[in-house]
């Protein structure tokens, strides 16, 4: 069974991912900072686990790691971000910091999966277009992550991963809002056919949900 892990997942884009391979007969791990009350993530059908994450805790992702310490993910999703209502360098912490932890520390268990693949999302907020870094404190933190992003992914792919990050539209969720263009289910839906068709030279590149490249 293809087996999948799910950063983020209690609502918006994290939780329609879960919803979705959850469908299609996916193993699929899930995480939230409240397992104890896990709202609608709770009531997912299919092949579900949850796990407790908060994606600046150390000991929590050390924890999580272990879990797959000697299993396979065919897929890891990174989903979990905050766009406002926290400082500068709290948005910096979650949005920039953590995606490159909580990947590094289950980079292994990628590497022993069938597919090996990594999907991280970020925004078209933090792209500079060959100008400067966004001012604003969320384009600025997903702009440090695409940078960290392009830093270390030649290293990953040289394990055998191939890893993208994805801008997944201005999508209509308690973040995005619900007067956004893009529903849930078409971001789901064009980031799975996009990453069902990654190829080994798509390794390093940022995405849109419909597939086509965007200006870093």
């Amino acid at each position: 069974m293809t087996s999948v892990l799910i950063v983020g997942a209690s609502r918006g884009i994290g939780l329609g991912f879960t919803q979705s391979l959850a469908a299609d007969g996916w193993e699929v791990h899930a995480t939230t900072r409240t397992p104890e009350n896990p709202g609608a993530l709770g009531g997912v059908a299919g092949d579900v686990t949850i796990h407790g994450l908060e994606v600046r805790n150390k000991n929590q992702i050390e924890s999580l790691a272990g879990v797959f310490e000697d299993r396979g993910l065919d897929l890891l999703i990174h989903s979990a971000g905050v766009l406002r209502g926290v400082s500068r360098d709290e948005m910096m912490a979650i949005n920039a910091d953590a995606p490159m932890a909580v990947v590094g520390a289950l980079l292994a268990a990628v590497e022993r999966g069938a597919e090996r693949k990594i999907a991280i999302l970020t925004s078209q907020m933090g792209a500079r277009h060959g100008g400067e870094t966004p001012s604003a404190d969320y384009g600025a933190s997903k702009c440090l992550l695409n940078d960290r992003f392009r830093e270390i992914e030649p290293e990953w792919a040289a394990k055998g991963i191939t890893s993208v990050v994805f801008h997944p539209g201005w999508v209509a969720t308690d973040m995005g809002g619900r007067s956004a263009s893009v529903s849930v289910n078409e971001s789901i839906g064009g980031m799975r056919r996009v990453i069902d068709g990654l190829e080994p030279s798509d390794s390093g590149k940022f995405l849109t949900w419909k597939g086509t490249e965007h200006a870093w």
